[in-house]
């Protein structure tokens, strides 16, 4: 009895091939990643960062700079990724951007300082909070721009940060 034998899609076959030779001449090349995959994977990976969307980030505000950190890291490896006229480009800049504007605040260079203990009650924690809405904001705004230029689902966590339904 012979296997159902599955069709296999020429983009799927693309991503195998790196390379060709015939009659002794060859040539090398690697496949470009679909942008969808890249901006994909880019959500799925922001989905996972709390500091974007948790009610709970006043309890361990080291952790809110390590996970930017961690995100402005994604967002380059993003950018190398994608083609240079791409949408996603600049929604990744900007996103970017505000992650050095978040990790430039006062506040948050005395929390590195600091050992990412908030020792001051007044200006310091309002710098951080008010500087951490304005980033939920700014990525709120691109990632739905993201999502529906390139048709990805936002999980229900990450999906608090998206501007909001308007109403009729």
């Amino acid at each position: 009895m012979r296997g159902k034998r599955a069709k296999l899609q020429s983009k799927a076959l693309a991503s195998r091939l790196n390379g060709i030779s015939a009659f002794g001449f060859g040539a090398n090349w690697v496949a470009p990643e679909p942008e969808t995959k890249v901006v994909r994977d880019l959500i799925t990976e922001l989905e996972d960062r709390r500091a974007l969307y948790s009610q709970a980030v006043w309890e361990e505000p080291a952790h809110v700079i390590q996970s930017l950190l961690r995100i402005r890291e994604d967002l380059t490896d993003t950018l190398k990724r994608v083609g240079d006229n791409s949408p996603a480009k600049d929604a990744c800049r900007i996103m970017r951007a505000a992650c050095r504007d978040f990790l430039n605040l006062n506040s948050t260079q005395h929390l590195q300082d600091h050992r990412g203990m908030m020792r001051d009650s007044g200006y310091q924690n309002e710098e951080f909070f008010v500087g951490l809405g304005k980033l939920r904001s700014v990525f709120g705004q691109q990632i739905a721009l993201l999502a529906f230029l390139y048709g990805v689902d936002v999980e229900e966590h990450l999906a608090s940060i998206l501007p909001p339904e308007p109403h009729g």
